[in-house]
């Protein structure tokens, strides 16, 4: 009867408390999120990610109207900014509205302001009208601005977070010139 171990009473709550905590972590991304950071928080990381992103997108839409002055409109420019705007921009528009609540001040009126632009810049889009995306996309990048620079003086962290997609370190191996000559 010595060998016998713990009694069974014992094992089973402590698999349980076991369970039980790894359940609450695996629950989902926000639960274990929130052990971390506050949501605010990783909205603001998430528009700091972004802004770059836009900023970037402004030059190119800004060298497809100066190209259309002179070319007849590619309709693969405005479906790449579309479907940016789809898949990068709108996922934001509800959490910036939740985080603009929590920050105060003008955030609420910067995140309504967002939301309007990128449904301009959706319809610019549909229109094949660069000149309006380009206004578009600057009133967008205005409004992720002034929402970091309203989390960055509440003492937010608007750093961007590189992520997986964005990752950069491996390019000088990966993208080497020498790796892919002949002979």
């Amino acid at each position: 009867a010595a060998l016998a171990g713990p009694p069974a009473g014992a094992a089973v709550s402590r698999r349980a408390a076991l369970l039980a905590g790894s359940w609450s972590l695996a629950a989902g991304p926000g639960a274990a999120h929130a052990l971390f950071e506050s949501p605010t928080q990783a909205t603001v990381q998430k528009l700091a990610t972004v802004l770059p992103r836009v900023q970037s997108l402004i030059k190119e839409v800004a060298e497809v109207e100066r190209q259309r002055a002179k070319l007849p409109p590619n309709n693969e420019d405005d479906a790449y900014v579309l479907r940016f705007s789809r898949s990068v921009l709108e996922p934001l528009a509800e959490p910036m509205v939740e985080a603009g609540a929590k920050l105060g001040g003008s955030a609420p009126d910067l995140s309504a302001a967002f939301g309007v632009h990128v449904a301009e810049l959706d319809a610019a889009c549909r229109a094949k009208a660069a000149d309006r995306e380009r206004k578009e996309l600057e009133e967008v990048e205005s409004s992720l601005s002034g929402f970091l620079e309203l989390g960055k003086r509440l003492k937010y962290d608007t750093t961007s977070r590189d992520d997986i997609n964005s990752y950069s370190g491996s390019t000088g191996i990966l993208y080497n010139k020498f790796l892919f000559r002949a002979g």
